[in-house]
């Protein structure tokens, strides 16, 4: 059997890496806001894009349709979001953020510029966007591997 260093693979470092920054957002968000990571995701994505359907929202913040469902019935009982229908088809419902949630947007920039801080102090400017370069063109080449042009395209931006 070949050997393989799975914890010093890049696929391991850069998911463990996401998923710690998760989950120090995910706290500082509850902390400071009282909404969690995926709640502030929808807001996120409703701040880009106004009124898209559960599933354009589902696809944006990378979640099952059926996922979504209860963040968004616990959004809308809490006052983030409104459910409208689609003006030329009732059977579809395009989903808003509410005054309420627009609200929220400068405590979330200031979680996430927390955490940026926290996950980036002792390291220099030049290694941040070094960092990032070579996580944006690993994000790029698979992409092509996958034959996702939305998200290689996307990242060329």
């Amino acid at each position: 059997m070949k050997k393989f260093d799975y914890e010093n693979s890049i696929g391991f470092v850069i998911y463990s890496a996401s998923k710690i920054m998760q989950k120090a957002f995910d706290l500082e968000l509850r902390n400071k806001t009282g909404i969690n990571l995926v709640q502030s995701k929808v807001i996120f994505a409703l701040n880009m894009q106004s009124g898209p359907t559960q599933r354009e929202l589902a696809d944006k913040i990378g979640v099952e349709s059926p996922t979504l469902v209860p963040i968004i019935d616990k959004m809308e009982q809490d006052g983030y979001v409104k459910r409208k229908p689609d003006s030329k088809d009732r059977r579809i419902k395009r989903i808003y953020a509410t005054a309420k949630a627009d609200s929220m947007w400068d405590s979330m920039i200031e979680c996430a510029a927390q955490i940026r801080k926290t996950s980036t102090q002792d390291l220099s400017e030049h290694d941040l966007k070094s960092a990032m370069g070579v996580v944006k063109k690993i994000t790029e080449n698979l992409a092509v591997y996958l034959g996702d042009s939305i998200t290689s395209e996307k990242d060329k931006d």
